[in-house]
């Protein structure tokens, strides 16, 4: 009984290191470029602010939403209103989650700013 638990507990070690070692690899191969996050997330805070009337900034929210849509999906039918803003929270919040997914899904190819 006890060679049977030691092998078992032998074996279960083997494969701990080996998974360890494969997310020790996968986090270096991860190349996130820091300043695009920031300014990414930024770009995301400044559109909810504006829609959630946090903030009266107009220009930013403008900014943000031109930046954001470089990269991902912006619900530009929502935005073609007369006031040319998310008139619907649902949406936005739908967008929100759309750009967060998207960072998520890209953030280690070291994302380049697009001009």
């Amino acid at each position: 009984m006890n060679k049977k638990v030691l092998i078992v507990l032998i074996i279960f070690s083997i494969l701990n290191s080996q998974c360890s070692s494969l997310n020790k690899n996968e986090k270096k191969d991860c190349i996130e470029n820091v300043e695009f996050k920031n300014i990414f997330m930024s770009h995301i805070s400044n559109v909810e602010n504006y829609t959630t009337q946090k903030e009266f900034d107009k220009k930013k929210f403008n900014d943000g939403i031109k930046f954001l849509s470089k990269y991902c999906h912006v619900s530009e039918e929502e935005l073609m209103n007369y006031a040319n803003e998310y008139t619907n929270s649902i949406v936005f919040y739908k967008d929100k989650e759309g750009w967060l997914k998207w960072y998520e899904e890209n953030k280690c190819n070291n994302i380049q700013f697009k001009q």
